[in-house]
């Protein structure tokens, strides 16, 4: 689930800090630091997806790059304690993909922009680990207002005090509710909360929502970072892995008295009329433990039991502890229905016209299940039918960024050996001749792998296999358009629509005269 995160720090020269560094190391570039004379050089540093400058409207073009940007932020700077940058970091929801997180960081970007009129540079990274979920993005701010003639006053409202409290509190609303636009933009169920855990617990007691006070009735670990982690793995006990244990065994005396009072409450609830008390009871036991909890290492464990969308009834009638095994028809409609809609302007633009009124139909309730035998077998198949023409779209793109990746993973081994021919042309006096050619032989042998690579996603991206997979598309269609469609039709034809479902119809683009030809299909659309 995603997860949130953001913090706010700056950079001071009285600590050593260059916002020049700073901006080379995130963005993975050289940039030099003309005020110091240093070099710093990033362009090997792996987990840049992407780095952009964000300027107000009215500012010079020359703040677009990081290299004049920087270079001019440090040079507004005279003091030798000047706060020289300041930094917004938050994480980004491993649930979008590369171009909703992109735009999910510029959104954040722009509107801190906006309010306080600095300029910024954001770069989003990818997790360090493959599979892993630690999406996120530094965004570096300059502490100056930069204006059409150069850089203006401080931004004192973010320097501290009750003031600059109430600024990091409006920031981190600002990165939760946009944050939460995206995910709703994506369809995806999934939000973030960035009010403390505290907070959260007493909105929810307030509600009277039990279950998930006692999932929030807990304090937040601290986070370990690389030596305490490496003293715990060597099985040692570090300070702050002492300090979480701690507040793992207070997590969990709390997380039981919430318990406890959750359990006294459902004792005293009252009885309604014409039930039992034992009835009472088990029908309040159904719908507030629906969740079943448990605390396991410190955490608060919420368990979902695998639910069907129509209960399957036992002999007496009940539907209580019944497993259920295959999906019932209900919910592989409403997985249809939802593919549908995602894949909604792809089969417009295919004029897949039958496709969209299956869907629509489904969608309007129009189809009744339990008056078509043959309903199950047909939905199963238009599911399939959509998920393979949803990959089939994209099949070709993919192949499109795996080459743009393969190029750039080529240019950093061809820049990493290229670096180390110039700098180490032959052994040093710290390296050994065996030491110096290992080195040299490494490089080498990756910059062969990344061409190899790269030599490969060309191949899998050229003009003919963007014919071969638009001919599998083309392909995909007719599957599509085949007899799952056409039983959907039969059953949907039973029913009478209601004026509802006849608004509905018309938002999908189908055929109005089925006299008239119908439209020729695009070219697909794989770029």
């Amino acid at each position: 689930m995603a997860i949130y995160h953001a913090n706010v720090k700056t950079f001071s020269r009285a600590k050593g800090h260059s916002s020049v560094a700073a901006a080379a190391y995130r963005a993975g570039l050289l940039l030099e630091d003309t005020r110091t004379g240093q070099r710093h050089d990033y362009r090997r540093r792996d987990g840049v997806v992407e780095s952009r400058c964000i300027i107000p409207d009215d500012a010079p073009g020359w703040a677009l790059v990081p290299a004049s940007l920087w270079t001019e932020a440090e040079a507004a700077e005279r003091r030798k304690d000047s706060t020289i940058a300041r930094e917004f970091e938050f994480a980004l929801p491993h649930e979008l993909d590369d171009d909703q997180r992109s735009s999910l960081a510029l959104a954040v970007a722009r509107a801190l922009v906006d309010r306080y009129g600095f300029a910024a540079q954001a770069s989003i990274h990818s997790p360090g680990s493959k599979g892993g979920m630690n999406w996120h993005v530094h965004i570096l701010a300059t502490t100056r207002r930069l204006g059409p003639d150069g850089f203006l006053d401080k931004t004192r409202e973010l320097d501290g005090g009750p003031a600059g409290r109430a600024e990091v509190e409006w920031i981190r609303e600002l990165v939760a509710a946009t944050t939460n636009a995206h995910l709703e933009a994506a369809n995806l169920d999934v939000r973030v909360d960035h009010r403390s855990l505290k907070a959260q617990a007493d909105d929810a007691l307030a509600r009277g929502d039990l279950v998930a006070a006692a999932v929030l009735s807990r304090a937040p670990t601290r986070h370990l970072g690389k030596d305490a982690s490496a003293i715990e793995r060597r099985g040692e006990y570090s300070e702050l892995g002492e300090r979480n244990r701690s507040i793992q065994e207070a997590n969990e005396n709390a997380f039981n008295e919430v318990l406890a009072q959750f359990e006294q409450k459902s004792r005293v609830m009252p009885v309604p009329e014409g039930h039992s008390e034992a009835q009472a009871q088990r029908e309040a036991k159904r719908s507030s433990l629906s969740q079943m909890l448990a605390f396991s290492d410190g955490q608060i464990v919420v368990s979902h039991g695998l639910r069907k969308a129509i209960g399957e009834r036992r002999s007496d009638g009940s539907t209580e502890d019944v497993p259920s095994e295959t999906p019932s028809v209900e919910a592989i409609r409403m997985e249809v229905v939802r593919q549908g809609d995602a894949l909604r302007d792809e089969l417009a633009a295919h004029a897949l016209h039958s496709t969209l009124k299956a869907v629509s139909a489904l969608a309007s309730g129009e189809v009744v299940p339990e008056e078509c035998k043959e309903h199950r077998s047909a939905l199963n198949a238009l599911l399939l039918g959509l998920k393979r023409f949803g990959a089939a779209l994209v099949r070709f793109p993919k192949r499109l960024k795996a080459v743009r990746r393969a190029i750039r993973l080529r240019h950093m081994a061809e820049q990493a050996w290229e670096d180390f021919v110039a700098n180490h042309p032959e052994p040093g006096v710290s390296w050994t001749a065996r030491e110096w050619a290992r080195r040299r032989g490494r490089r080498l042998a990756a910059l062969e792998q990344r061409s190899a690579e790269l030599a490969s996603a060309q191949s899998a991206a050229t003009p003919e296999q963007e014919a071969i997979l638009a001919e599998d598309l083309r392909l995909r269609e007719e599957c599509l358009e085949t007899a799952s469609v056409a039983v959907l039709e039969r059953c949907s034809a039973r029913a009478e629509p209601t004026r509802e479902a006849q608004s509905d119809f018309q938002e999908w683009p189908v055929a109005s005269d089925a006299s008239k030809p119908s439209a020729t299909p695009r070219r697909p659309r794989l770029h």
